[in-house]
């Protein structure tokens, strides 16, 4: 019934908001509204000897976006695609005979999605390139992960007065135990796994050893891995690069020309004649050209459905109990998902496709119990994204192999429990709590005192069984002695090059690896379609949930505010949902890996 009046009201939501945009439209606004509709659903033509265009500000996400409120409202532009349209419609172009080059459009903007993301889309340049056709890169100003695509190009080219970042990779943390302490808030910790440092911001003011040493070696294999990238195509060599980022950081245009780093400092209209000379287009306005949208909408087959189907779980966004928001993984809706999968009888094998930081150890067991079951009757395979630590590892356990990239962050085996009070505020504010009970432990949600030494002992009982669980679940999908999974556990962060190393992954491909694999296990001879779950939500439905929120409006006090920013800045984890479950267990990354 639940169900019901909630799809019930999303539907007149939408339908409401339809009716005001008809009535602002009237007149001649609907007359124009209509003709660009009719426009706007005329199949992109590709033109012979054309260029694929890809602007290098697209958002880029695994899964299609979904809708939200806030996105719906913003006058933001930046367009937004998925990973594997944007290999595909590469991997296309590159057998396309009317695609004569591809352009790497950095005039708008620069990239900002992950190195493993980026790795994928590089291997399908590669691919282009590998065909004979000419890649053109331009860009204004150069950041490195812009570089780590564009340098496969036969052409970089910088703005004159453009710039370019060569310094290495850092992450940064904040440290707020200082500021709780200052502010009475109260702070306890169960905790397995010595480099699980996703209690630290709570609890330090600066990186614990073990903490730094993890994150050191973590930031050493991807700039490894980024600096072999890179020397592939360009006249350098490694420790070339490493002087230039020692002792230069940031490359003035001439510079970055005069250390082999770009080939030639033009502007905008000079790259554009540049194009239309490559693809014959003198005598137009400008190149010709087709997006990468465009280019996939031209290609559709979408009318040409398979029986055979590979389904793609995408398990995008943090870990979470129930339904989950948008962009979270909530557990009794994924657990529908897959079980929709299962019974699904035209799917013939799953690829679960996982980004995802951790977060709840219940819910993610439970997602695993669901994918371990499809396996029994499916073949399963994983595919690990940008991230796939903590309980994204949990997750990947279901697969029969595990696929990721070099620079995939993956690993973080280790369990944490967090346990806020607010004794001292209240006691600052004068307001006291008392309990009346009729046993000894049944007030140990109380949030209005610390934990005693018996309450904690029970809590850190429960974040062992929970590691213990994990050990067992990575042992057995692994092949590996439990002493040997402690070994490489204990909460450690790895990059996907060390995780096939010591065997927490099966080889280093990204998500067309994992489709070609199941392609030939079952002989489909690529006679499959691919149908992506969950299915995106909407606007409409986020709007409900909010509107649900008995809380919505609340004034929130200064001290609460700054609870809640700490906990947004650094976990994807809502602090809100701690407070109400204090008992809950996490497995989740160390901290935001924000490597820049």
């Amino acid at each position: 019934m639940k169900n019901f009046l909630q799809q019930t009201f999303a539907s007149f939501v939408g339908s409401l908001a339809g009716l005001f945009f008809f009535f602002a439209l009237s007149g001649g606004g609907l007359l124009i509204f209509f003709l660009a509709l009719l426009l706007s659903n005329n199949t992109p033509k590709i033109e012979n000897q054309s260029a694929l265009v890809f602007n290098l500000n697209t958002q880029i996400s695994d899964a299609q976006s979904e809708s939200s409120l806030s996105s719906l409202l913003s006058s933001d532009t930046v367009p937004t695609l998925t990973l594997r349209e944007i290999t595909s419609a590469i991997n296309k172009a590159s057998e396309d005979d009317r695609i004569t080059a591809l352009y790497l459009d950095g005039s708008r903007g620069n990239l900002t999605t992950g190195y493993a993301s980026l790795a994928e889309i590089r291997t399908a340049l590669e691919n282009f390139k590998a065909r004979g056709k000419k890649i053109i890169a331009y860009n204004v100003s150069q950041g490195e992960k812009d570089y780590f695509l564009t340098s496969i190009a036969d052409e970089i080219n910088l703005n004159p007065i453009g710039a370019m970042e060569m310094n290495g990779f850092a992450s940064s943390q904040l440290f707020f135990a200082s500021g709780l302490e200052k502010y009475g808030i109260g702070l306890q910790v169960t905790r397995v796994g010595k480099f699980k440092s996703a209690v630290e911001p709570f609890t330090r003011n600066d990186f614990s050893p073990e903490s730094e040493i993890q994150t050191s070696e973590l930031l050493d294999d991807l700039w490894d891995s980024y600096l072999e990238n890179i020397i592939k195509n360009r006249p350098l060599k490694t420790g070339e690069i490493n002087n230039i980022a020692d002792n230069k950081g940031i490359l003035q245009a001439q510079e970055a020309k005069d250390l082999k780093l770009v080939d030639q400092l033009i502007y905008q209209d000079e790259i554009i004649d540049r194009l239309k000379t490559i693809t014959n287009s003198t005598n137009e306005d400008s190149f010709r050209q087709i997006s990468i949208r465009d280019y996939l909408s031209a290609n559709d087959s979408s009318n040409t459905a398979q029986t055979n189907k590979i389904a793609i779980l995408y398990v995008e966004g943090s870990i979470v109990d129930g339904q989950g928001r948008i962009s979270e993984v909530g557990s009794t809706r994924f657990v529908d998902e897959i079980r929709k999968i299962r019974a699904n009888k035209e799917v013939k094998a799953v690829v679960v496709r996982i980004n995802s930081p951790g977060g709840s150890a219940v819910a993610s067991e439970l997602i695993l119990r669901e994918l371990q079951l499809t396996a029994k009757e499916k073949p399963l395979v994983i595919s690990m994204g940008d991230v796939a630590a903590s309980g994204g590892y949990w997750i990947a356990t279901a697969g029969e192999r595990i696929f990721a990239s070099n620079q995939t962050i993956t690993g973080s085996i280790g369990v944490f429990g967090l346990l806020f009070n607010v004794e001292d505020i209240t006691k600052n504010n004068g307001v006291s709590n008392d309990v009346v009970k009729t046993n000894n432990f049944a007030d140990l949600s109380n949030t209005f005192r610390p934990k005693t030494e018996a309450e904690l002992a029970i809590i850190q009982q429960s974040v062992d069984n929970i590691y213990e669980l994990f050990l067992e679940r990575v042992s057995e999908a692994r092949n590996m002695p439990i002493p040997k999974v402690a070994e490489i556990a204990q909460g450690r962060v790895w990059s996907g090059k060390s995780a096939l190393k010591i065997g927490l992954i099966d080889e280093i491909g990204g998500l067309d690896s994992s489709l070609e694999y199941l392609n030939e296990k079952l002989q489909l001879n690529n006679n499959y379609e691919v149908v992506s779950y969950p299915e995106s939500r909407t606007w409409e439905v986020e709007l409900l949930n909010r509107l649900s929120d008995s809380k919505i409006g609340k004034n929130l006090t200064d001290k609460e505010t700054l609870v809640h920013l700490i906990w947004e800045l650094n976990t994807e984890l809502s602090l809100k949902e701690i407070l109400e479950n204090p008992h809950q267990i996490y497995s989740i990354l160390p901290y935001k890996l924000n490597i820049k």
